[in-house]
């Protein structure tokens, strides 16, 4: 009956909780050109803390009202826990080279974006290519033709006739393999294809050595806080001024930040952390937008920072120019 009992509490269930997780500093994460930031306060970048549920940490979490249960469904889509783990891991490389790219622009620094080759991120099972390409191949030739960039990549294969055969090279685990398979007509699309999403995989070429320690953190959503923290050390400016600034938000290679999921946690994260700005984005939704989600986040636990809404990492700097100790 014990082991009956143990079992019920403990055996996975369809669900994910999601809460407040942590909220970072990064001059402990951070070196450009192996130093950290030494000026006054900090910028940190902010998580959730995800786990599978089962019926015992289900009970448990009723204790923390800003848990939240998820279906897995939302969380993994129709992706696994691994292939999704391997999304998110490309996720957060992708972020800091974007935060790379944007600070360096936004301090006069030159650099070279270099494309390193195509990453899958799905492959439907309606596809020829379906068990031969998986989430997180590199694709890098076509038809025995080196091909880095997913416009290219995806242009060619839409001028290939239904039923062609063709080849793709890529890369898994450090060692080249061939997958063959043919052109299909895309569900939906009309269009020839092959079934398989992909995106670029890039990295910036700049003299100088900048450097992250995330271990353990995956997901884009710290993009807008690495292009604050490296634009603040590679221009030499203190935005901080001795304050400790929070926040989430994707950014692109134009400065844009894009909303993310689980804001209303992170920015009780923040506040734990002992920040008092919090960075959120702010752009047009059908439903609430990521600040306003964070808005009442912050009055319905009586929060004490400061929410802030942004829509560009400029409209942060400014803020943080404007508004000083």
């Amino acid at each position: 009956g014990v082991l009956v009992i143990l079992f019920v509490l403990i055996f996975p269930l369809p669900y994910y909780i999601e809460s407040p997780g942590s909220a970072d500093k990064l001059n402990q994460i951070i070196t450009v050109d192996g130093k950290k930031d030494t000026q006054e306060g900090s910028f940190m970048m902010t998580t959730v803390q995800v786990q599978k549920a089962n019926v015992l940490t289900v009970l448990l979490s009723k204790f923390d009202r800003n848990a939240e249960l998820i279906p897995q469904q939302d969380i993994l889509g129709d992706s696994n826990s691994a292939e999704y783990e391997r999304i998110q891991e490309y996720n957060m490389e992708d972020s800091k080279n974007e935060a790379i790219q944007i600070a360096l622009e936004l301090a006069n620094i030159p650099y070279r974006r270099v494309y390193k080759g195509i990453y899958v991120l799905s492959v439907a099972d309606y596809s020829s290519f379906y068990k031969k390409l998986e989430v997180g191949d590199l694709i890098q030739k076509l038809n025995g033709k080196t091909m880095l960039q997913s416009n290219d990549f995806i242009q060619t294969l839409q001028k290939m006739p239904i039923d062609e055969s063709l080849s793709i090279g890529y890369e898994r685990n450090g060692h080249e393999e061939v997958a063959d398979g043919k052109i299909i007509k895309l569900p939906k699309l009309n269009r020839p294809g092959i079934g398989v999403t992909v995106v670029d995989q890039t990295s910036i070429d700049t003299k100088k050595d900048i450097q992250f320690n995330t271990q353990g953190v995956s997901g884009p959503s710290a993009g807008l806080m690495f292009s604050l923290e490296l634009y603040s050390m590679l221009s030499q400016k203190d935005l901080k001024q001795g304050r400790n600034i929070a926040g989430t938000g994707t950014i692109n290679d134009k400065g844009k930040v894009g909303d993310i999921g689980g804001i209303e946690k992170k920015v009780v994260a923040a506040e734990k952390a002992g920040a008092t700005i919090f960075f959120a984005p702010n752009n047009e939704t059908e439903g609430k937008t990521n600040y306003e989600l964070a808005k009442e986040s912050a009055d319905k636990n009586h929060l004490s920072l400061k929410v802030v809404p942004v829509k560009t990492i400029q409209d942060a700097i400014n803020y943080l120019e404007k508004h000083t100790p």
